[in-house]
């Protein structure tokens, strides 16, 4: 008999299933050097490197002892400032809560909330609705630094726990669709964005939040990357240079909002850009973990060209995943070159570029940071150079390979029908490609896309809403809007309005009403200076029937608010303008949990005072208190002072409760309630059930039982 054995087969070339075009349309991001994608751009067309050294505060607290080796430890890196900083009040988190949340959690609240801003779709309208949110994200520095530290809290579970990453921001919103975090590596925040586009196409969910994330608390992870040999000695990403010795680490985080093409031009929305295509797969089966495989990364390029329909001669640029390391380099240079470069032209070699030369290595967000940049690429049809490229080494032979780096000896631009690839690889072998084209706004023959310049429209009167939870908010968003810089040759006054019109209301409001851009400027002033209503002076002269209708739903705005019928008045035919300023924050500042310092032994802590002792106070003023009406105000401030305490509110004297509001309104959750119950039982000695704070939901409410409760049982 003969012996069989089973020989391997190739896999067959991936293709993917329906891959209609999904657009992005909105953008946010925090990275090193910029704190929006404006900035962001910015930096980049002017080759600004937003590298440095670790800031005063960082990487000076270790959860371990200092390794024998590195001898030189680094201390450059690519860093975002306030990561200690959040508005934890404007998304209703409680003190106690916000000290014990992961900062990489909260940076993803505030940077979503951006990115639908900048869509310029409404975060209330979201609620109930098919939206999904997927993260990239790998670090865990927050969560080692909370359980060295020894200082436990019930809030600590879920702001350490990764999975809330994606889970708070679909809390927040409201949102029903998928909510997942991947790690997948230095891929992850890519391959988030690939099973966005997967769940789109299988209609999982309706409309999509992406994100990448990375923090580096801690310096106990970057010796470690120092031993494995990765880090670059001067902290600079050499991509595709001879002088490439490694990379340095970086954080930050971005967000970008995705809908189906279809969708996105249903409903007036910008589109930045389209993407095409993308493809996923493994380098399962290299030579050694950790080492790439050219076969693997040329694969997944020629997948994604499959999914979006196109070829390699249809390519323009490609933001490469580009650490700038002596090993992957060459492997990256390979499989483009077999994929694409030796595939055009000899006069048209492929441009590559890498937006680690200027910001450093985001690691888990490393993607999201390149596919932004080639957003914006795509939306400005400019490429920015690569930083500190000046010659390839001898085994990277890029004229071979018709690959060119991007550099600054002379403006590129893109040609219209040119698409952009997007490559990030993860160490664990994970590899991700993406392809995106322009937005069809330059071609769409209708103008619902917003083909039309503002001269073809007429410049009408209009008003501009802007508001905040609080009145400074309100103005700062006013002094931010001052500053902008606008797209004034492609978008109008009423352009603005609009797109200001499907924002969230907040609390305090302020109105400029104009119709020229001067006119609007000047009632930015007047806001900024203390006014809540700005009108041009002229108006109230001669600004007729028409005019007058404009100030008066101005004045309803500012006094009352309801944006809906500024919306109703601004009627159709606007557009939803990007990059404008967005929500201005008021953060507080939250010290979390850090590794303990060693202190000399404590003494034993002192027996605890019977509970008598520690009830007493409360009780003998109750007792000697003749007036029912005195009787309930020291119940009721009793309640206000434990609740900001089990909140961890009492660091703020000028906070106060309002007794009116419900307890589910002033952020306390379940978990808090029964603290707060047996607070009460302990200093009244009145056995609360638990249902008791849910029959009585406001600190009022609850008074006036315990109060009963009381006199009852103590005359």
């Amino acid at each position: 008999m003969t012996a069989l054995t089973h020989q391997p087969q190739p896999a067959p070339p991936y293709t993917a299933p329906g891959a209609d075009p999904v657009a992005v349309i909105g953008l946010s991001c925090r990275f090193p050097g910029a704190a929006a994608p404006g900035a962001f751009w910015r930096n980049l067309v002017s080759a600004a490197d937003s590298v440095g050294t670790a800031p005063p505060g960082r990487w000076e607290e270790r959860v371990g002892p200092a390794p024998a080796e590195p001898r030189n430890p680094i201390r450059h890196g690519g860093f975002i400032e306030g990561i200690d900083e959040f508005d934890a009040r404007f998304f209703g988190i409680v003190r106690r809560e916000a000290e014990y949340m992961d900062p990489q959690q909260r940076l993803l609240l505030e940077l979503s909330w951006q990115a639908l801003e900048d869509a310029a779709v409404p975060a209330h309208s979201l609620r109930a609705t098919r939206w999904g949110v997927y993260v990239g994200a790998g670090a865990d520095d927050f969560r080692t630094q909370y359980f060295a530290s020894g200082r436990l809290d019930r809030f600590g579970h879920m702001g350490s726990s990764r999975s809330l990453l994606a889970g708070r921001v679909s809390h927040h919103l409201g949102l029903r669709g998928p909510s997942e975090v991947v790690d997948t590596g230095q891929s992850s925040s890519l391959y988030a964005l690939h099973r966005a586009l997967a769940s789109l196409r299988l209609g999982e969910c309706d409309a999509a939040l992406v994100a990448g994330v990375n923090l580096n608390l801690l310096p106990d992870v970057t010796d470690q990357v120092q031993l494995w040999g990765g880090l670059s000695a001067d902290g600079r990403c050499r991509a595709f240079d001879e002088r490439a010795d490694g990379y340095v680490r970086a954080e930050g985080g971005g967000v970008v909002v995705l809908k189906p093409l279809e969708a996105a031009v249903r409903d007036g929305d910008h589109v930045y850009c389209v993407v095409r295509g993308s493809a996923a797969n493994n380098d399962g089966g290299r030579t050694a973990l950790g080492v790439p495989s050219p076969d693997a990364q040329r694969e997944v390029i020629e997948a994604a060209h499959r999914a979006a329909g196109v070829t390699g001669a249809s390519v323009g640029y490609v933001e490469l995943h580009g650490t700038g390391t002596p090993v992957g380099d060459p492997v990256e240079a390979e499989a483009l070159g077999e994929a694409i470069g030796r595939r055009r032209s000899r006069a048209t070699p492929l441009l590559v570029g890498s937006v680690k030369s200027n910001i450093g290595h985001l690691e888990s967000a490393a993607g999201i940071a390149g596919f932004i940049k080639a957003c914006l690429v795509l939306h400005h049809g400019q490429l920015p150079p690569t930083l500190h490229h000046h010659r390839s080494p001898a085994e990277l032979p890029l004229a071979d390979l018709n690959l060119r780096v991007v550099g600054a000896d002379q403006e590129e631009r893109l040609g219209t029908d040119e698409v952009v690839g997007v490559s990030s690889f993860g160490m664990g072998g994970t590899n991700v490609h993406v392809v995106l084209a322009g937005s069809p706004a330059r071609t769409d023959p209708s103008g619902r896309l917003g083909s039309r310049t503002p001269s073809e429209r007429p410049t009408t009167d209009t008003v501009w809403c802007l508001s905040g939870r609080t009145r400074e908010a309100a103005r700062s968003l006013a002094r931010a809007f001052l500053e902008h810089s606008f797209p004034t040759e492609r978008y109008t006054v009423s352009d603005v309005a609009w797109s200001l019109a499907q924002r969230g209301e907040g609390e305090h409001r302020v109105a400029v009403v104009g119709g020229s851009w001067d006119e609007m400027r000047d009632g930015l002033l007047k806001i900024v200076a203390g006014h809540d209503l700005a009108i041009p002076a002229d108006w109230l002269h001669e600004g007729g029937a028409e005019r007058a209708a404009w100030v008066a739903v101005a004045g309803t705005y500012a006094a009352h608010g309801d944006l809906a019928k500024v919306a109703d008045r601004l009627g159709t035919g606007r557009r939803k303008v990007p990059g404008l300023p967005t929500y201005p924050f008021e953060r507080d500042t939250f010290h979390g949990p850090t590794p303990p310092h060693p202190v000399a032994p404590a003494p034993e802590p002192a027996p605890a005072a019977p509970e008598e002792a520690r009830t007493r106070p409360l009780l003998d003023g109750w007792q000697q208190a003749a007036d029912p009406s005195e009787r309930l105000w020291l119940i009721r401030s009793f309640l206000e002072r434990e609740l900001l305490d089990v909140l961890g509110e009492t660091g703020d004297e000028h906070l106060r409760v309002d007794p009116d509001s419900t307890f589910k309104d002033l952020g306390v959750d379940s978990m808090s309630l029964l603290e707060l119950q047996d607070r009460l039982t302990a200093a009244t000695a009145v056995e609360l059930p638990e249902s008791a704070l849910f029959d009585h939901p406001t600190v009022n409410d609850l008074a006036a039982h315990l109060n009963t409760e009381l006199e009852a049982l103590r005359g």
